[in-house]
């Protein structure tokens, strides 16, 4: 279980240099924050001449504080005509500042006021993970890895351009300049990859010399007499070497499933710049799971902070900040941030709903445990038991999200939309791939393609998995029937209250059933379910006549879903996931369960990132916990033993 974050808070020295009472150590040079950001970091790591012209330019930094050298590049590759088209930058920060924080502390830069707002305005809780913030359209992303470095570090799973060796001085925070730190991250550099920093400690100069970087010593900033810039140049090919970067001639991709996952994949390349054509065997977008009339949207909490319990979480906020872009850009959907309640059962399940909370020691604007008349005046009306707030989730109706997603994506001229016709088979076609019909016409052929059709996907890449397709059906109550609370509730089932003026229940999980029919006797089971949130709700509904939608989940066997590229089945495996030879060009994103407004957003971001070899939105042992080549690998390693 990861240790609660603790923020830091705004302090000064005597010359009023911001300050750290913890570390005992100034954030930055007293003679200049702004001045030490460029000299130091940029100019240290030969920028921005070395990203002239690049298409995609990461950055990792070792100590986000105040945010000042984000703010110094992004203000650099703002002014240069010859900036990459996608700059990355990856920073780690134990101890974040508030947006409240950091906005008494911005004050102080004047030169970075219109940045530093934007920063502001998109800040994160305060939530241990990565936490993704696009601006320029995109093009300049910020992942924000909050935790300790010596933990988040080894989970990168990244290729690096350059490094900002930041942090408190090494005599008061000897624990980030370790040679084990600056081994690790030597592991992410690309060869010639560069790094600087404002120390010239010897125990530094030596851990960079011995992690494979030439070092020189530069003229120091302000008071300083020197300063340190390395270059990574090992003597020998080192196995843990990051993955080369993609080089496609054309970015042109196929997606196959025009649903939840299918549209948020064909977002998130648009956004790059690829082509997308995106083949639907329905008449329509989203005629399928993602059809349902609505669903709701919340993390997973658990004491240990479970893989599952991670994985909601990334995907969470990156669906709320998504979505949030989707409204600026006026593609609007029906959504809304009510807040869930999810109530406890029994007075044991309350117990460890407490524990839980009290463990985490996440911030409650993230989630709270409220008893029984504080959840009850929270959610807006009387709630049978206390239980977990989640105060930034909610419902959104899939369909209509679908479509803002493809109308972003055709809104950038990058779309072509093939309804009607389903994709029988998958051809090699040279260096790319053909989609076949079943009479054998080709429908598109492109270098890449992301398969987000459910469960058909493990048929169109001979994926050796065991997909479960489990019904569910969901129940509308009329207009005026139920004095539905203000926030969705959750428990036995789920109350969403006005999903365009009428509550909606749910839902059903219904095993080897393929009935696409709304059916009375589910409406009864779903009007149970409200009974348990709602003691006394159901008195005058009668089953008979209600309306309803049925929708189909697709349900891995670990019931995490599959997002990456795919193994290829066929190949010598080997036994780290890295290994395992992938068919080139095929990724998968689907099995997304009873969470596909979950995990779409993240999922499209995913795929989008590794197709471009951009680092992931998220740590590399949650990428290997949704790979889709896990299964081959746990019988692989059975078969071992």
């Amino acid at each position: 279980m990861p240790s609660p974050l603790l923020s830091a808070t705004p302090a000064f020295d005597a010359a009023g240099t911001p300050f750290s009472p913890a570390y005992g150590d100034i954030y930055h040079s007293a003679d200049s924050g702004a001045g030490q950001a460029r000299h130091v970091f940029l100019n240290g790591n030969d920028l921005p001449a070395r990203w002239s012209g690049a298409r995609n330019f990461t950055i990792v930094e070792t100590g986000f504080g105040l945010g000042l050298n984000f703010l110094a590049t992004w203000d650099a590759w703002r002014m240069d005509p010859a900036r990459p088209q996608r700059l990355h930058f990856v920073s780690i920060e134990k101890h974040p500042f508030t947006r409240e924080g950091l906005t008494v502390l911005h004050a102080r830069y004047p030169e970075f006021a219109p940045l530093a707002a934007l920063l502001q305005s998109e800040w994160p809780l305060a939530l241990p993970g990565l936490n993704r913030l696009h601006f320029e359209d995109g093009r300049v992303t910020l992942t924000l890895a909050f935790g300790d470095v010596t933990d988040v570090l080894p989970k990168l799973r990244l290729a690096t351009d350059a490094i900002f060796l930041d942090g408190f001085a090494p005599d008061r925070n000897p624990d980030m300049w370790t040679p084990a730190l600056i081994k690790a991250l030597a592991r992410l550099a690309r060869p010639g990859a560069t790094l600087a920093t404002y120390t010239t400690a010897r125990s530094v100069r030596d851990a960079v010399s011995g992690a494979g970087f030439t070092t020189e010593l530069r003229p120091g900033f302000g008071r300083k007499r020197n300063m340190l810039a390395a270059r990574f140049a090992p003597r020998g090919m080192s196995r843990y070497a990051p993955p080369r970067t993609p080089d496609w001639e054309e970015r042109r991709a196929i997606v196959i499933g025009a649903g939840l996952a299918g549209a948020a994949a064909a977002e998130r390349l648009a956004a790059r710049g690829w082509t997308i054509d995106l083949i639907e065997r329905r008449p329509t977008p989203a005629a399928e799971a993602s059809g349902i009339v609505a669903g709701v949207f919340h993390p997973h909490v658990s004491r240990d902070d479970s893989l599952l319990s991670r994985l909601t979480r990334a995907g969470f906020l990156y669906a709320a900040r998504n979505w949030r872009a989707l409204e600026g850009n006026s593609h609007r959907f029906a959504w809304a941030c009510c807040g869930v309640l999810q109530m406890a059962k029994d007075a044991r399940e309350e117990a460890r709903m407490v524990a839980a909370v009290r463990a985490l020691g996440f911030p409650p604007d993230y989630v709270d445990y409220l008893p029984r008349l504080t959840a009850g005046e929270r959610a807006g009306g009387e709630a049978r038991a206390g239980g977990w707030w989640f105060p930034g989730s909610g419902w959104a109706r899939p369909a209509e999200l679908v479509s803002a997603q493809l109308a972003a994506a055709a809104a950038r001229g990058n779309l072509k939309l093939h309804t009607g016709v389903a994709a029988h088979a998958l051809d090699r076609a040279g260096d790319g791939w053909r989609v076949v019909s079943a009479d054998g016409t080709t429908i598109a052929s492109a270098p890449v393609i992301v398969l987000a059709n459910s469960h058909d996907a493990a048929r169109l890449a001979a994926l050796d998995v065991t997909m479960k397709r489990v019904r569910g059906q969901l129940t509308c109550l009329p207009e005026g029937s139920l004095s539905a609370p203000a926030a969705v509730l959750a428990g036995a089932g789920h109350l969403i209250p006005a999903a365009g003026g009428a509550a909606v229940v749910g839902a059903t999980y219904d095993f080897d059933d393929e009935s696409a029919e709304a059916r009375a006797e589910d409406h009864a089971g779903n009007l149970e379910r409200l009974e348990r949130l709602l003691p006394g709700a159901t008195v005058r509904l009668n089953p008979n006549g209600l309306a309803g939608s049925v929708g189909f989940r697709c349900v891995s066997p670990d019931r995490l879903p599959l997002i990456g590229a795919l193994p290829d089945s066929g190949a010598p495996q080997g036994a780290p996931a890295r290994d395992v030879p992938r068919l080139g060009g095929l990724y998968g994103a689907f099995g997304y369960a009873s969470r596909g407004l979950t995990w779409a957003a993240l999922g499209g971001e995913l795929i989008a990132s590794a197709i471009e070899g951009e680092p992931p939105p998220v740590e590399g042992d949650l990428v290997d916990a949704i790979d889709p080549a896990r299964f081959l690998l746990r019988r692989t390693r059975r078969k071992k033993t």
